[in-house]
């Protein structure tokens, strides 16, 4: 059983986790990343299992881009059954529906429901338990919508959230919307305390990071730690030995050492620095120094 992860975030809802020598990639989505920093065969090296998940058809989950990466690696793409419909006879892809499972090497995967099109995704590898909401929200502008709007909308995702029956949550990925106005949280909120994930990542924040740094500040409870990622290729190290996880962040622990933002970008960590079973263990992030996140 795995007791490290490195998750890193691209922009918008795509993220990467590295767990042993899997790598779990979500809703690529590179327009906004610069060229520097957007997925490369180098990050791609020495993972024996690598998996592309596509929640749903639209361009923030689903860039063209991430469907250009297969060449030479140990590629799975696991799809939406709407997103995927174009590409479903090429190798490697795999179509799923709400409800169903699959299994890809030592992966296991459940699509859940979404309060949009697509799915969400639950994924268990060795051990650790990832969910990603894709656009699973509770998705209702209280200062536009009619209260019989607001409450059918409420249903459905206290609905889709109850179906989620599993029994424990990892690492968690889901929005903190600006655009939904003064409840831009609630799904966020319902979501942690329905489920307890142990660690939360905001998301589907554009280009407000504000809206996720305040968010992790004040939203902390006794069963789930929240942390932002809010610059691309910004990766968070994570400790699943002890409760509550400890959480080494890559951006914060270099500006400790008053590192420069151009020296920072020089120095950035491929993804594959983090196949050992040990993430800690051979990385130039100074994670020996005072500063972890618990």
């Amino acid at each position: 059983m795995a007791t490290q992860a490195a998750v890193t975030f691209f922009y918008q809802s795509g993220f990467t986790a590295a767990v042993g020598k899997t790598l779990l990639i979500f809703s690529y989505w590179q327009e906004h990343v610069p060229q520097e920093l957007r997925l490369n065969d180098k990050d791609l090296r020495g993972f024996n299992n690598i998996i592309v998940f596509v929640p749903r058809a639209s361009i923030e989950h689903n860039d063209p881009a991430g469907w250009q990466i297969s060449r030479g690696f140990p590629i799975t793409y696991v799809a939406a059954g709407e997103a995927g419909s174009s590409v479903k006879d090429q190798t490697g892809v795999r179509l799923v529906r709400q409800g169903e499972s699959l299994r890809v090497s030592n992966v296991q995967i459940t699509a859940y429901g979404s309060t949009d099109a697509g799915v969400s995704f639950m994924v268990k590898v060795s051990g650790i338990h990832i969910f990603h909401a894709g656009d699973l929200n509770l998705w209702h502008w209280r200062e536009k919508n009619t209260l019989r709007e607001i409450t059918r909308s409420e249903d459905e995702f206290y609905r889709v959230v109850s179906s989620i029956n599993e029994d424990r949550i990892d690492i968690c990925m889901f929005p903190v919307d600006p655009n939904l106005g003064g409840f831009y949280d609630a799904g966020a909120n319902h979501f942690i305390m329905a489920k307890k994930p142990r660690l939360f990542f905001p998301m589907h924040f554009g280009q407000r990071s504000e809206i996720a740094q305040d968010y992790a500040r004040r939203m902390h409870t006794a069963f789930t730690t929240v942390h932002a990622l809010t610059q691309p290729r910004q990766t968070a190290l994570i400790d699943f030995t002890v409760n509550p996880p400890v959480v080494r962040d890559s951006l914060s622990e270099r500006k400790l050492l008053g590192r420069s933002t151009k020296a920072q970008e020089e120095e950035r960590v491929s993804l594959s620095a983090y196949i050992s079973d040990d993430p800690f263990s051979e990385t130039d992030l100074p994670v020996d120094l005072p500063g972890a996140v618990r």
